[in-house]
């Protein structure tokens, strides 16, 4: 059982509700990695933690996903 990097909870799916088994010794090392995105094993979505919702997405906390300059562009 592995557990999530943020609640501490078994990680588990969102989308399927399976039990987060990471297939490889990267996957598992990448689990405290914010930036390097992981993927449900079974259901092959974007792997989200059931309990806190915490997406395992590559992005980081505070991360702006346009990442431009606010203000109009002159």
């Amino acid at each position: 059982m592995i557990d999530c990097a943020y609640c501490e909870q078994p990680l588990t799916c969102d989308n399927c509700r399976a039990e987060y088994l990471p297939p490889t010794e990267d996957h598992y090392r990448a689990l405290s990695q914010p930036d390097t995105p992981l993927t449900c094993n079974q259901c092959g979505e974007i792997l989200i933690c059931h309990w806190c919702k915490t997406p395992y997405d590559g992005v980081s906390e505070g991360e702006e996903a346009s990442g431009g300059p606010e203000g109009p562009t002159p």
